[in-house]
C-alpha cells in the first residue's frame, strides 16, 4: 500500500504546549514504556514463583530489579483482558466478555474510547508501536491498531495463527488465509490515512513468530534511538506464546524442544519440522510449553539489550503481564500451569485471572521487593499516564486527570484506578475492589465475582475455554501437589471441589486461602448479603456482553480478500464498509442495552441484524 506523503502531528492542547515548551532531551524525563503482554502464561509458569521446571531468568530478573506484582489481577481470557488494558474500562462496561471467535465474527473494541497509545501520543507526544497480536477487531479499518492510536503495527489480527506459516488453519502448506500486518506512520513521509488498510507480510513462513516479533520490536528501538531521539516510546509487544497453534498444539522450534527432553522422553506433540511421534501426552503438551515459555523469555532478554544498545534502558519502565491464567490439564491442547492456584483459563477462580506481572525501572523510588497492594488490568491507562506526567514536569505529585473524546463515556466505578503512587512508591494501593464480572439483565452469560478487601464472592465461575469445565487444582503432569517451594502456600488441595451457584454462592478469603479450599459462604451470610447488594450496583451500569450480538459472517472468508498463492487461501482484514458496520452492529455503545438510535434491518444477508 502507499504511504502518505507528509506526517503532522495533530494541534496540541494547551496542556501539551505547556509541557512541549520544556520537551528537549536533556530535560526529558518521560519514561519510554516497554509493555509486554505474554498470552496464556499461567502462575506456576515462571520460576520466580518457585518451580524450576521452566527457568524464565529474564523475567525473573526484571522482577528481582523492579517489583513483583503478588495480587495483581486481569481478565480471565484473552480479548477482554486486550479491551481493558487498551481502554481502561471494565468488561462490564466494555461489554466483551469472551475472545472474539476465530476472524469472522463482528466483535471488536468500542469505537469512541480513546486507547492508552493515542492518550499518551496526545498529551505527552509519544511515538507509539505495536508488535504482535491485536485480537480487539478487524471488521473494519477503523478497528485496526494503525488507526486506534498507534503509530507503527506489525503483527497479526486474530486470536490465534500458526507459529510457523502465519496463517489459520494450518500447518503448512494448508495454511489458510494469511495473517501477518504491517501498517501506520513511517515518520519521514507522513500519517497513517483514514480508512488505509495495512500491508499484508508474505514470505515468512518458516520464521517462528516469538523470534520475528522480537526482531522487530528490537529493529523498531534502534530506529527510534537514531531518528526520534527527543520523543518518549510506547511499545506494546503482544506475544503469541504461549497460546495454542492455531487451536492446535503449542509449537517451540526444536532446539528449545530439546532442553526439555526430560519432561516426556522420546514423546512430543509436533512442531513444523519436527513430526508428532507416539502419543501426545500431556507430558509431551507440557514439553512443548516449556520451550515456547523459553523462547518467550529469550525475546525478552533480545529486546532488553536493544534497549541498552539504544541507550534507552535506564529511561525505560517496563510493564509484564500475561493475558489470563493458563489453560492447564491438557485442555485447548495445552498444558499451561496456574498451580497452587484454582482453576483455568476462562474462569474466574484465581487461577483464570491471577496474572504474572511485574513493573521495572524509569520512575520507581522503590524496588526489588513483592507487592502484596490489589491492581488491576484496567489500572495501567490512568497509572501509566500519571507515570508520564511526572516525566515530563519532574513532579512526583502530578497526576494525570483523564479527558475524553466528544461522546466517549467517562469512567465509572469499576474502572481504572490511578496507581501510580503505590507501583512506584510501595504506598498502599488506592484499590480495595475489583468487579471481576457482572451481567446485565438479560445477558446470555452466568458469571458474577466481585473482590473486596481479602474478601471475593463468586457463582457460575465457569465462563469458557477450560474454565467451564476444570474447577480444581492442577499441577503439572508426574508431578506431586508439594513438589516445589511455591511463593503461594496452600494445604493439600480437597479431593472434591465445591460448586458455586447463584443459589449457593462461594465466598473465600484470599488472602488467609490464596487456593480457595474453603467456601466461607454458610459461615458468613451477612457479608454474602452485603457483597450481592454491591455487584447489584454495578449491575446498574453494567452493558449487555457483545455474545449477545455476535455471530459469525460469511463476508469474513478471507478468500475474498486477498490472493489464493504461496500457500495462503486468502488474506484475513476488514470486511465491512463503515455504513454496513454502523448499520448493523453496536459500534459506540454507551450504556446498559446499547443504543437504539439505528435502524436494524435482516434485509442484507451476508451480515445479519442483531440476533
Amino acid at each position: 500500500m502507499p504511504r502518505a506523503a507528509h506526517f503532522e502531528m495533530p494541534a496540541p492542547s494547551s496542556t501539551l504546549l505547556l509541557l512541549l515548551c520544556c520537551f528537549t532531551c536533556a530535560d526529558c524525563l518521560a519514561p519510554h514504556i516497554m509493555f509486554f503482554l505474554i498470552d496464556d502464561l499461567g502462575w506456576n509458569d515462571v520460576s520466580m514463583h518457585g518451580a524450576q521446571d521452566i527457568p524464565t531468568p529474564n523475567i525473573d530478573n526484571l522482577a528481582a530489579e523492579g517489583v513483583r506484582l503478588n495480587s495483581y489481577y486481569v481478565n480471565p481470557v484473552c480479548s477482554p483482558t486486550r479491551a481493558s488494558l487498551m481502554s481502561g474500562r471494565s468488561v462490564i462496561h466494555h461489554g466483551i466478555s469472551r475472545p472474539f471467535p476465530s476472524g469472522n465474527d463482528a466483535e471488536g473494541l468500542n469505537l469512541s474510547y480513546t486507547l492508552l497509545p493515542a492518550h499518551l501520543k496526545t498529551s505527552y507526544n509519544y511515538s507509539t508501536y505495536m508488535v504482535g497480536k491485536w485480537h480487539l477487531g478487524m471488521k473494519t479499518a477503523d478497528y485496526l491498531p494503525s488507526h486506534r492510536g498507534f503509530d507503527r503495527f506489525f503483527g497479526y489480527y486474530s486470536g490465534v495463527m500458526d507459529y510457523w506459516t502465519h496463517g489459520m488453519s494450518g500447518p503448512y502448506p494448508q495454511s489458510g488465509g494469511l495473517d501477518l500486518h504491517e501498517g501506520g506512520a513511517d515518520f519521514q513521509a507522513g500519517e497513517w490515512p483514514s480508512g488505509m488498510l495495512d500491508d499484508p507480510i508474505y514470505n515468512t513462513t518458516g520464521d517462528y513468530s516469538t523470534l520475528m516479533f522480537a526482531r522487530k520490536a528490537a529493529a523498531w528501538i534502534g530506529q527510534h534511538a537514531q531518528e526520534r531521539p527527543q520523543k518518549p516510546m510506547f511499545m506494546y509487544f503482544a506475544f503469541q506464546g504461549c497460546h495454542s497453534g492455531d487451536n492446535s498444539f503449542v509449537q517451540a522450534p526444536n532446539v528449545y524442544m530439546k532442553r526439555f527432553e526430560q519432561l516426556a522422553p522420546g514423546e512430543t506433540c509436533g512442531s513444523w519440522t519436527v513430526p508428532l511421534t507416539g502419543k501426545c501426552t500431556k507430558a509431551a503438551m507440557r514439553k512443548s510449553v516449556a520451550a515456547c515459555v523459553a523462547v518467550v523469555d529469550d525475546a525478552i532478554g533480545d529486546v532488553v539489550t536493544a534497549l541498552k544498545r539504544a541507550g534507552m534502558y535506564e529511561d525505560t519502565l517496563i510493564v509484564l503481564s500475561t493475558d489470563n491464567g493458563g489453560p492447564t490439564d491438557g485442555a485447548d491442547n495445552n498444558n499451561m500451569n496456574n498451580f497452587p492456584l484454582r482453576g483455568c483459563k476462562g474462569g474466574y477462580f484465581d487461577g483464570g485471572m491471577r496474572a504474572v506481572g511485574l513493573i521495572h525501572g524509569a520512575g520507581l523510588k522503590k524496588t526489588g521487593y513483592v507487592s502484596q497492594h490489589l491492581h488491576h488490568v484496567v489500572d495501567w491507562v490512568p497509572t501509566l499516564l500519571t507515570a508520564a506526567k511526572q516525566g515530563v514536569l519532574n513532579d512526583r505529585t502530578a497526576h494525570h486527570d483523564m479527558t475524553y473524546a466528544e461522546g466517549e463515556r467517562h469512567f465509572l466505578p469499576g474502572d481504572g484506578i490511578d496507581n501510580w503512587d503505590a507501583l512506584s512508591t510501595g504506598t498502599p494501593s488506592k484499590r480495595s475492589e475489583i468487579i471481576h464480572v457482572v451481567q446485565a439483565d438479560g445477558s446470555v452469560e452466568q458469571s458474577h465475582a466481585l473482590r473486596q478487601g481479602d474478601m471475593k464472592i463468586l457463582w457460575h465461575p465457569g465462563l469458557s475455554d477450560c474454565g467451564a469445565t476444570h474447577f480444581g487444582w492442577y499441577p503439572p503432569p508426574n508431578r506431586a501437589p508439594g513438589y516445589a517451594n511455591f511463593t503461594i502456600r496452600c494445604p493439600n488441595p480437597p479431593m472434591v471441589p465445591d460448586t458455586c451457584t447463584e443459589q449457593k454462592p462461594c465466598l473465600f478469603n484470599i488472602s488467609s486461602d490464596p487456593c480457595e479450599h474453603e467456601n466461607l459462604a454458610s459461615k458468613r451470610p451477612d457479608l454474602v448479603k452485603s457483597m450481592i447488594a454491591t455487584i447489584n450496583e454495578y449491575r446498574e451500569h453494567t452493558v449487555l456482553p457483545w455474545r449477545n450480538f455476535a455471530h459469525e459472517n460469511p463476508a469474513a472468508d478471507p478468500i475474498k480478500h486477498g490472493p489464493d498463492t504461496d500457500g495462503y487461501q486468502g488474506l484475513y482484514g476488514p470486511w465491512l464498509t463503515r455504513q454496513q458496520e454502523k448499520h448493523f452492529y453496536p459500534t459506540n455503545y454507551a450504556g446498559p442495552g446499547y443504543p437504539s438510535d439505528r435502524t436494524i434491518s435482516d434485509g442484507d444477508a451476508s451480515v445479519r441484524a442483531f440476533v
